[in-house]
């Protein structure tokens, strides 16, 4: 059998053009990738209410200011 008449036996107009399977995938790596998302962005949040916390010792031994700080810690939850 040619490669092109592989090709067309393959391409046939019943042969299903997706599969379940790979679907179901596709949509689960889709909601994983959005959750891990969620995460990460609530994580900076929790991370942005401790820096504005810190006291002035503890902003100068991480080399920032308390108006960068305020800047840092007042951004929301999506940016």
């Amino acid at each position: 059998m040619s490669t092109l008449s592989s090709v067309r036996a393959f391409a046939r107009a019943d042969a299903p053009s997706f599969s379940l399977g790979r679907t179901v995938a596709l949509l689960a790596g889709a909601v994983v990738v959005g959750i891990e998302a969620v995460m990460t962005r609530a994580e900076l949040a929790r991370s942005r209410r401790q820096l504005a916390q810190l006291d002035e010792r503890l902003l100068r031994d991480i080399g920032l200011d308390r108006g960068t700080a305020r800047h840092e810690a007042t951004k929301g939850f999506w940016a």
